[in-house]
């Protein structure tokens, strides 16, 4: 890619949770003032069917021009693990056999219906594995197509989060979504451990007793002092423990940097 192709790159970056859907436009990496969309949902069941079906909207409605999309998905839609290292991760059909063997033991065998992927560790070192039904992946695709888009990228929200701050080198993050709180251990430029669980409104009180959860299954985590905030739930909370640092964060969309999960 030549440096004006760099310079005058534009993408349009959306984030797909239950009840919203967030879009911004970037330029050059950069977001462009006032491009900021927010699209309520009315999914009281948190389907990801419809959510897709809201995207489809925006899209027959959208009126700008064709521009390429990088879609980040919510947690709840995402199951995450950390798979040991094995050799059948440096086959791409023996890597897919090993993933499903590894989710299935974790999720059941609803998750042989998954597209499963992992991220490229050092050799010899445990993966980050992200699992999403495949039938949400082929309709997000599928949507764009139908209205003459380019999907660059679709991935779980993590991905775009830990991105957005892996400059800071944090020792650990905590996300907070609507219903979803993940936490992460980061080390050497990639995510090294999470947790993952539901939550409520009062998500405040939950961070704290989950990190302590963590703890007596980690104990590793007793030397982490600070642990980076970053909010998408829409509540704000008065009561967050002081170990968690928040991180000024203007919605999903705008996490969205380089894609590291296709």
């Amino acid at each position: 890619m030549s440096l004006i192709e760099r310079l005058t790159r534009a993408t349009v970056c959306l984030h797909l949770a239950p009840h919203e859907l967030h879009g911004v436009l970037r330029r050059a990496g950069r977001p462009v003032a006032d491009s900021t969309f927010h699209l309520p949902i009315a999914n009281p069941d948190a389907s990801w069917e419809v959510a897709l079906a809201a995207l489809r909207g925006w899209l027959e409605q959208d009126g700008g021009k064709k521009l390429p999309l990088a879609v980040s998905l919510a947690s709840r839609w995402c199951a995450m693990l950390m798979v040991p290292w094995s050799g059948a991760l440096l086959d791409a059909a023996s890597a897919q056999r090993f993933l499903h063997s590894q989710f299935a033991a974790v999720y059941g065998d609803g998750a042989r219906a998954w597209r499963l992927t992992a991220d490229d560790a050092p050799y010899g070192k445990p993966r980050l594995a992200c699992g999403i039904d495949a039938a949400l992946l082929q309709g997000v695709q599928e949507a764009a197509t139908a209205h003459g888009r380019r999907c660059l990228s679709i991935e779980p929200i993590v991905g775009p989060a830990w991105r957005s701050i892996a400059g800071g080198k944090p020792a650990a993050f905590a996300l907070v979504e609507a219903g979803r709180l993940l936490l992460a251990t980061t080390g050497g430029g990639r995510i090294t451990a999470l947790h993952s669980q539901s939550c409520d409104a009062a998500w405040g009180d939950e961070l704290d007793r989950a990190w302590r959860r963590w703890n007596l299954r980690a104990p590793q985590l007793d030397t982490i002092e600070q642990v980076a905030l970053l909010d998408l739930s829409g509540v704000p909370q008065a009561n967050v423990p002081e170990r968690f640092v928040p991180i000024a964060v203007a919605s999903g969309a705008h996490l969205m940097r380089e894609a590291a999960w296709a």
